[in-house]
């Protein structure tokens, strides 16, 4: 296997050092000196690897789309609810490390449209791949509920709040994602 180029490893070394930086610190907080000082490396060949701040961000974003992208595409087309549970309550919303970097994107989203649109088309395709890995009933919006209940529960564990049962909770979300809709019809 070849070895990657010197420049990658640097990139990716760079960016690693500005994940630990943001979870250290949040990204207001955080400078070009901080990451160079955390990555070991002078700060203008973090400018020449990365770029400005601005484009540092872009990049931690697509390294967490990257991330998130390998796990879905682990995923085969014909899983089981189970299975999507799995992915969601203990693969895409289970690293603190990356939901730690998540909230700092969405303060920073709810000043800049740019990143707002960004992170709403990550979790557009999240919702998406969870109605395709589902039932072959599954709406939108089931999908939709579901996500947000494992991204709720993985953002009260970072606050400190924990369900009383996360068991109970998977039930109801593999209730959620299971009941024809016919039979939800009926219900109401």
């Amino acid at each position: 296997m070849a070895r990657p180029r010197v420049g990658t490893e640097r990139r990716e070394q760079i960016l690693a050092a500005f994940e630990a930086c943001v979870i250290r610190s949040g990204f207001a907080k955080t400078t070009l000196a901080d990451v160079a000082e955390e990555a070991g490396q002078q700060r203008s060949l973090v400018r020449y690897f990365i770029g400005n701040r601005e484009d540092m961000i872009g990049a931690l974003i697509d390294r967490l789309l990257e991330r998130a992208e390998a796990q879905l595409q682990a995923i085969p087309e014909n899983d089981s609810v189970e299975q999507v549970l799995t992915l969601l309550f203990e693969h895409v919303f289970d690293d603190p490390t990356t939901n730690a970097v998540i909230m700092e994107l969405w303060y920073l989203a709810l000043r800049d449209a740019r990143l707002r649109q960004r992170l709403a088309s990550v979790y557009e395709i999240l919702v998406i791949k969870v109605s395709t890995l589902a039932t072959a009933e599954q709406e939108h919006d089931r999908a939709f509920a579901a996500v947000s209940l494992a991204f709720g529960s993985a953002f009260f564990r970072y606050l400190g709040l924990r369900p009383n049962s996360p068991d109970n909770l998977r039930s109801v979300t593999r209730h959620l994602l299971a009941e024809p809709l016919s039979q939800k019809g009926k219900r109401q």
